[in-house]
């Protein structure tokens, strides 16, 4: 395992003050399982009827993020995973087939599917380059400058939820800040981070190789 040392944005950027993580124990994950039974809520007296769609539609939007064996997050590591603990992966870095129409066939980042509403962090100290919110390309997304071992890199965070944007372009940011929620925004074809890891702001590298290598157990 290569072992990197995350350099403070304030080196790069001399009026950013980085913070470093404190050391905590490993974080529990709990998860939660709601079965829609087979009943219809009926309007009565002005109340609005609700359908079983929707009902599950709001369960899955508020349940906990779905969590699997894919990787192991540190929250005492200077460089971290976007979740707090391993999630399904449903695309990875490189040639594909386009899963719609307009998308790339060749996948520039990674595609983790928690679930929808689950919060993303910053993967390291840096400083906000960019944030935009839209229905279409990236859909609602920040991009933040990192300096990784005297190497910039700057990581991509997109589609997620409306609203849900903490960040804001020049601010700086620390390892495991929240950036926004899961969401399906732009173009997308489902709830997920699409997460994107560019070399010296604009070389497309696999994350999951990158984190893998540099989140420190």
């Amino acid at each position: 395992m290569v072992v990197a040392t995350s350099i403070p944005a304030a080196a790069l950027f001399p009026d950013v003050h980085a913070v470093s993580p404190s050391a905590s124990g490993e974080r529990e994950s709990q998860s939660l399982e709601v079965t829609a039974g087979g009943f219809e809520i009926v309007a009565r007296d002005g109340y609005s009827a609700t359908s079983i769609e929707e009902i599950e539609r709001r369960n899955a939007a508020a349940a906990p993020a779905r969590t699997a064996a894919t990787f192991i997050n540190n929250p005492a590591s200077p460089i971290q995973w976007p979740f707090v603990t391993g999630v399904p992966l449903s695309d990875d870095f490189g040639p594909r087939a386009a899963p719609c129409s307009g998308c790339s066939t060749f996948h520039k980042g990674l595609d983790l599917i928690p679930g929808e509403g689950t919060q993303v962090q910053a993967i390291a100290d840096g400083v906000v380059r960019e944030t935009g919110s839209s229905d279409t390309g990236l859909g609602v997304y920040a991009m933040i400058d990192h300096v990784v071992d005297g190497q910039r890199y700057t990581s991509v965070y997109a589609h997620m939820q409306f609203g849900s944007l903490q960040l804001e372009a020049g601010r700086p940011v620390t390892v495991g800040q929240a950036v926004g929620t899961v969401g399906d925004t732009g173009q997308s074809t489902g709830p997920h981070l699409h997460l994107e890891l560019l070399r010296n702001g604009s070389d497309p590298i696999d994350p999951f190789a990158w984190l893998q290598a540099n989140v420190q157990l």
